[in-house]
This record gives C-alpha cells, sequence and structure tokens, in this order.
C-alpha cells in the first residue's frame, strides 16, 4: 500500500511540475510572438531575420506548452484511477473482502 502512496505523490508532483513548465512555455511564446511583431515594424534584414527566428521559437514553445498539457492530463488520469484502485492489481473493495 505505501507503494501505491508514494506512486500518487509522485505522479502529484509530475503532473504539479508539468504545469509549471506549460505556464512558463506559453508566458514564453507570448513574449516571442510580441517580439516577432515588434521586431518585423522595423525596415531592417537583420532584425526580420531574428524576428522570423523569435517566431519559431514562440511555435516551438506553443507545442511545448501542449505536450505539457496532454502529458499533464494523463498523469492525472492514472493517479485518479489509482485513487479509485482501479490501477492494475486488486481494487480497494477486494482487500476489505
Amino acid at each position: 500500500m505505501e507503494n501505491v502512496q508514494d506512486l500518487k505523490q509522485t505522479l502529484s508532483y509530475i503532473h504539479s511540475e508539468l504545469n509549471r513548465i506549460e505556464t512558463m512555455a506559453g508566458t514564453l511564446s507570448t513574449i516571442e510572438r510580441e517580439h516577432f511583431n515588434k521586431l518585423t515594424n522595423f525596415d531592417h534584414r537583420e532584425l526580420v531575420d531574428i524576428a522570423v527566428e523569435e517566431q519559431n521559437a514562440a511555435r516551438q514553445l506553443g507545442t511545448i506548452k501542449q505536450m505539457c498539457l496532454a502529458m499533464a492530463q494523463q498523469v492525472e488520469s492514472i493517479k485518479n484511477a489509482l485513487e479509485r484502485g482501479e490501477w492494475g492489481g486488486r481494487s480497494k473493495r477486494d482487500e476489505t473482502h
């Protein structure tokens, strides 16, 4: 039983950290998009090149954000299944009989 409790705590920690990464990636993605918009207003080739790099970084960060969200949802589903006794092995009801 202690192993299941440890697993639930680990899953909670992973879920929390994935949410933090998701938030950071979203914030950075927004900043990168703002940089792109500002840099493309200048009539300077090097700044436009930098703007394109910023736009690519924003896309990648957006992808990371979505990946973290999906992983956090999966971790939460596993944790909930553990709490309901539906994840591998006996359920809580089996333990009482």
